[in-house]
């Protein structure tokens, strides 16, 4: 049993406040409590960042130092990587054979990623010299924002606080980690990990708790940026909540991807990249290609190919290697995803694969047997809401247009794959696609930190990773020296020299 407790100011803190349970996806059984902190709590951890930021030595240190210290973190975390994973499968419900790529070790690579940043702050960037009226040099400098309030999912804790925090941390900012109720270890790993490698005290925080501990944090005026990754339900209040003190956000929310399948498309590369993507972590990931199109010639082909594809994938617990789909996050989670299937079939789908709960599983755990729904209008709420969890759904074609156009036709704009054996039919068909990011040919490449990532539409507000990200979590200062001696050259020059 691991009771987690709030890390602020340096330091552990117990609290009063009830304490909320943590299971192990796989069995259902409890291995952990977090407590259902408020907005004292919040507050203890946003004065604790804004004393760092305004009076430590963080802000004021040269971004090469800052990026030494993350990579002195990831070299803490690394250093404990077999119990980072073990942790993480139970905490997540990842398979054995993601986890230690997926939820350790990348981003162990995008601390480092991140801090060969350093340079891109370093120093100001010069504009031309004005030569009339007078002269001088205008520069461009970047200074961090302040207090940063960051929440995590429950899919990714851990990559998704490195995201956050690795940017933040290196542009001077001091953080307040808000992760998932029901994925704590991952942030307690950090701020264990940043306590070792040195932060001052304050510079990063985490606050385990729900909604009041989530409220509290966007609407405290403490908080100069709040990013959120999470549905898009939720980032909408988000936002609308963060507006009450005019901060700017950072919102990575829900996706819908399509797998745009062109007539000329390798049907096993087509099949098995889009089952992995939509399947992967129990098909909680934002970017996974949850929407299948094929075209009408070839649709009976794939949707044979994919039925028994689908009916051969693994189910069982997170920590068993041969383990291909394991459960999602809770029994809450379970039971919408198994929702979301009768709906799709009451509205005129048809499940080819899956559609219920497998045999052969721990009986407590939150299983969802792998889903394939065919024969769906793009209006099935299966092929317009975001499920999170293994269902993927098929829907016909008639031409590339007619592709485009179903494919586009959704809210969100998150990510999107496209399969053809002609690469450039396929570059031009990703061009049409209103996605922020798009692979063709593969999918679930996960993106480097140096590769910036925006979803279009009400996927996202604001970037994150590559340059622009890192950016974010900075303010823009111009700044003007005058290098012009004659004082009469001034447009005020003359003003006044009566009084001489």
């Amino acid at each position: 049993m691991l009771n987690y407790r709030n890390f602020i100011d340096g330091d552990w803190r117990e609290s009063s406040r009830p304490s909320l349970a943590v299971d192990d996806p796989s069995t259902g059984a409890v291995i952990g409590s977090i407590p259902d902190s408020g907005a004292e709590e919040i507050d203890a951890a946003v004065t604790a960042a804004r004393r760092a930021f305004s009076d430590g030595p963080w802000a004021r240190m040269a971004p090469t130092d800052r990026a030494q210290v993350l990579r002195d973190l990831a070299t803490v975390l690394e250093s404990r990587f077999d119990e980072l994973v073990d942790g993480l499968i139970s905490d997540t419900g990842c398979s054995a054979r993601m986890c230690p790529m997926l939820q350790a070790g990348a981003p162990l690579a995008h601390l480092r990623d991140f801090a060969e940043m350093a340079p891109l702050l370093e120093k100001p960037v010069p504009f031309p010299i004005q030569s009339s009226p007078g002269f001088g040099q205008w520069e461009l400098h970047r200074e961090p924002v302040g207090v940063v309030g960051a929440f995590t999912p429950y899919n990714f804790p851990l990559f998704i606080a490195v995201w956050k925090a690795a940017p933040a941390l290196l542009a001077g900012n001091t953080v307040v980690l808000k992760p998932s109720p029901l994925t704590p270890y991952g942030l307690d790993a950090f701020a264990l990990a940043a306590k070792e490698a040195g932060l001052p005290d304050g510079v990063v925080n985490v606050v385990h708790g729900d909604r009041e501990a989530g409220t509290a944090l966007v609407e405290h005026a403490g908080v100069d940026l709040v990013t959120f990754t999470g549905s898009t339900a939720v980032g909408k209040r988000v936002m609308s909540a963060a507006a009450g003190t005019a901060k700017e956000v950072i919102l990575e929310m829900g996706g819908k991807s399509p797998a745009v399948v062109l007539p000329d498309a390798d049907i096993e590369l087509a099949v098995r990249g889009t089952l992995f993507s939509s399947m992967m972590h129990g098909g909680q990931a934002c970017v996974a290609t949850t929407r299948m199109l094929v075209p009408d010639s070839r649709y009976e082909e794939f949707l044979e190919a994919l039925a028994r594809r689908a009916n051969q994938l693994v189910v069982g617990p997170a920590a068993e290697f041969t383990t291909d789909v394991g459960p999602v996050v809770s029994q809450a989670q379970r039971e919408k995803v198994e929702k979301y299937v009768s709906a799709a079939v009451e509205q005129g789908g048809r499940v080819i694969a899956g559609g219920d709960r497998p045999a052969g599983v721990p009986e407590g755990g939150h299983y969802v047997a792998p889903t394939v729904l065919a024969d769906l209008a793009n209006d099935n709420i299966a092929a317009r809401e975001e499920i999170f969890g293994p269902v993927l759904s098929v829907l016909r074609y008639s031409d590339v247009d007619d592709a485009i156009r179903i494919a586009n036709d959704t809210q969100y704009g998150l990510a999107a794959a496209v399969w053809s054996s002609d690469v450039e039919r396929a570059r031009s068909v990703a061009a049409r696609l209103q996605s922020g990011l798009t692979w063709i040919n593969d999918v679930a490449q996960a993106e480097v930190a140096r590769t910036p990532f925006a979803g279009k539409k009400q996927s996202g507000v604001g970037t994150e990773l590559g340059a622009d990200g890192l950016f974010g979590y900075t303010k823009v200062k111009s700044l003007y020296t005058a290098l012009d001696e004659n004082l009469d050259a001034r447009p005020y020059g003359a003003v006044g020299s009566e009084w001489e």
